[in-house]
C-alpha cells in the first residue's frame, strides 16, 4: 500500500467513524431515537421491523436495547406525545 493509498484509506475510515458517531449521538436520546426510527419506517415492510432495526443499532453501540420491545416503545412515545 502506498502512502497515498493509506492516506485515502484513513480518510475513508475517519468519515465512516464520524457518521457512526453522529448516529450514536442521535439515537442516544429519546427524541433522537424516535426521529431516526421515523426516518427508517419507509425502508422497512413494517413499523415493527423499522423499530427492531433502530433498537438493534442502539444495542450494538451501547450494549443493551433501549426498549424491551416495540410495544414498550409505543407506550413511551404515546405518553410523551400526550403530555403525560
Amino acid at each position: 500500500m502506498t502512502i497515498s493509498q493509506h492516506y485515502i484509506a484513513v480518510q475513508v475510515e475517519n468519515e465512516r467513524l464520524r457518521k457512526e458517531n453522529e448516529l450514536m449521538r442521535q439515537i442516544a436520546s429519546t427524541d433522537g431515537f424516535y426521529e431516526y426510527y421515523f426516518k427508517q419506517i419507509t425502508k422497512y415492510p413494517s413499523r415493527i421491523d423499522a423499530f427492531n432495526y433502530v433498537n438493534e443499532l442502539y444495542e450494538k453501540y451501547f450494549g443493551s436495547k433501549r426498549y424491551k420491545n416495540y410495544w414498550s416503545f409505543k407506550r413511551t412515545v404515546n405518553r410523551k406525545l400526550s403530555g403525560v
